[in-house]
């Protein structure tokens, strides 16, 4: 209990982040309409925090690599957009209309799965969780829920979306019953598969509990270029495919899988990194898609508010990402010292 009093800070972070970044940084939701109590409860708790919650205690005690808390939060892909919203499914209303009718095999969007889960796998566990432990980073390897709590909450969440999706799910009434049981096993057996490959991904990029001295001060920015580089490979390069190419789906999968395979192999490489090099790495993500998603789309539909929202959560992103590299150039300048001081003379 005493670490649980510890934690609260940190599980309330990490609850009002995942859903903040998800779904107002993207440009899902306008901040207007998520900061309303209708909305911004269910977001928090139920939506979000819980299931993220419980994601990153099984990270934490599985002494998961960042490979495999990307992997997990494929698992709450699942969850958010198969159980809850059920946009995975042909002809329920999609999240992206360019995906509506793309690539529907036994009434699954396929190109639309390859595409959101690497993404909610990016957006809604991995940056928030990094950014929550680099806040944190006492309690960043530590367990911040009993492990019987954790075991609660997960069958807890999971039992209600799957008991919302069977009971009074959209797609039940629009489905015959073989194609919904065959949904339905679709998302808890891919669920099941992302669970075990994450368990089994090499456990790599470590993330030290010290932190490592950078030499040159523009390798502070490497990170972020390379997460940028990452977001417009596999995301800016679907949706131009899906909506300005026109290309057949087959293509777009082909394309997907091999960027994500890709950009993953590459992330596979770096053995060790420190929590402020990989949180900056997520933030040039989240960067691109602000300025690409957001505003830049903002200013070609003529939308003010959008494109305003986008120049906000740019500047956002940039500032937090000056803040990181500040804070590490100056523990890395310390350390420096610390270790002169050490030598003997």
């Amino acid at each position: 209990m005493n670490a649980l009093r510890q934690s609260r800070w940190p599980i309330l972070l990490l609850m009002v982040l995942s859903p903040l970044l998800a779904e107002v940084f993207s440009g899902s939701m306008p901040a207007t309409d998520f900061f309303q109590p209708g909305m911004f409860f269910p977001f928090t708790v139920f939506v979000y925090g819980l299931p993220i919650l419980v994601l990153r205690e099984v990270a934490t005690r599985t002494k998961t690599g960042l490979l495999g808390l990307w992997c997990l939060g494929m698992v709450y892909g699942l969850y958010n957009e198969g159980l809850i919203s059920e946009t995975l499914f042909h002809p329920l209303d999609p999240a992206n209309d360019a995906y509506g009718t793309l690539g529907v095999v036994a009434g699954l969007r396929i190109p639309w799965i390859l595409y959101i889960l690497p993404w909610h796998g990016l957006f809604s566990l991995l940056t928030p969780v990094l950014l929550t432990h680099l806040l944190f980073p006492k309690q960043a390897d530590q367990p911040w829920l009993p492990k019987r709590a954790t075991w609660i909450l997960a069958i807890v969440t999971g039992g209600l979306a799957i008991a919302r999706f069977v009971f009074w799910g959209e797609n039940r009434g629009v489905q015959d019953g073989a194609t919904f049981l065959l949904h339905l096993a679709a998302v808890l057996g891919a669920a099941l598969a992302a669970y075990l490959v994450a368990a089994r991904l090499p456990r790599v990029p470590r993330v030290p509990g010290v932190v490592a001295v950078v030499d040159r001060p523009g390798a502070r920015w490497l990170p972020f270029a390379a997460g940028a580089g990452l977001y417009a490979s596999w995301f800016v390069g679907t949706e131009l495919l899906v909506s300005v190419v026109k290309a057949p789906w087959p293509v777009v999968v082909l394309y997907t899988s091999v960027a994500v395979v890709a950009g993953l192999w590459a992330v596979a490489r770096v053995r060790a990194t420190t929590r402020a090099a990989a949180a900056v790495f997520v933030l040039g993500a989240g960067t691109t898609q602000a300025a690409v998603i957001v505003l830049l789309i903002g200013l070609l539909v003529g939308d003010a508010f959008r494109a305003l929202s986008g120049a906000v959560f740019v500047a956002a992103y940039l500032i937090t990402v000056a803040l990181v590299t500040r804070r590490q150039g100056r523990a890395a300048q310390s350390s420096g010292t610390v270790e002169r001081h050490s030598r003997p003379e």
